[in-house]
């Protein structure tokens, strides 16, 4: 093709038709210059389709860790509001003004719910990727202002519940070592043992019950925060979840 346009040339010039060879010269530019255009053309769209491809290889990944949260932050809130309500409950009647020692000495041996429970693992592999190689510039603006408002949140949470969770343990144990309300998790026959009876002989009312708001407010704050953040959490996934769809499809 080259040599082809060459000898044109060669052939305009040795017949000395100038004006016809400039036309030609300006012709050939201009077929030059369209095949530039089209061939940056044809770069882009490729581009683009590798760009749309990883787009929606990286927001399938989200969704797919964003469901998976769902799940088990949905399948978590059922304990955790039985465990709320139980504590809210366990609160309202110590303070009753009919409660004497007996009262919450056989509340405490017998009904504290004792158990904690930690912020679910979440999935946070595929955003913490996005954002460590710069593929999370590639996003949508409204996507990624919505990841990372979600994921600044579970962070958030999970940074008070470790510090709650510290607090409640510290006050489990302290009680632990004067009145032992562990024994019934590890023996059916707990109230029989001579460690667990002899811990709740003579208790002192005056030492016993400000222990006890101590850890019933410590255990209320811990679980009232934690479904503050399953719900806040699950509510978060769902809204951004049908934002995620249509680039997945």
């Amino acid at each position: 093709m080259i040599k082809f346009f060459r000898r044109i040339r060669q052939q305009l010039l040795s017949e000395k038709k100038f004006s016809k060879y400039l036309i030609y010269a300006i012709g050939e530019i201009i077929l030059v210059v369209i095949g530039i255009l089209i061939a940056l053309q044809i770069n882009n769209w490729n581009e683009k389709r590798k760009t749309n491809i990883q787009l929606k290889s990286a927001l399938k990944s989200v969704y797919n860790d964003m469901v998976s949260d769902s799940v088990i932050l949905y399948q978590s809130l059922p304990l955790v509001h039985l465990r709320d309500s139980t504590i809210e409950s366990l609160i309202k009647r110590s303070y009753a003004t009919e409660t004497n020692l007996d009262t919450l000495v056989a509340m405490m041996q017998n009904e504290f719910p004792l158990r904690w429970y930690n912020s679910p693992t979440y999935n946070k592999n595929t955003f913490t990727n996005l954002k460590n190689t710069g593929a999370f510039d590639i996003l949508p603006n409204d996507i990624k202002l919505s990841l990372s408002e979600y994921y600044t949140t579970v962070e958030s949470y999970e940074t008070l519940n470790k510090t709650l969770l510290n607090q409640y343990r510290t006050q489990l144990d302290d009680f632990v070592k004067h009145y032992n309300i562990i024994g019934r998790f590890y023996n059916s026959n707990y109230n029989n043992s001579y460690i667990y009876k002899t811990s709740w002989t003579n208790v002192d009312g005056a030492d016993f019950a400000p222990r006890v708001a101590v850890i019933l407010a410590a255990y209320n704050v811990l679980f009232g925060y934690t479904k503050e953040e399953l719900e806040t959490n699950l509510m978060n996934c769902r809204e951004i979840l049908p934002q995620l769809k249509p680039y997945i499809d």
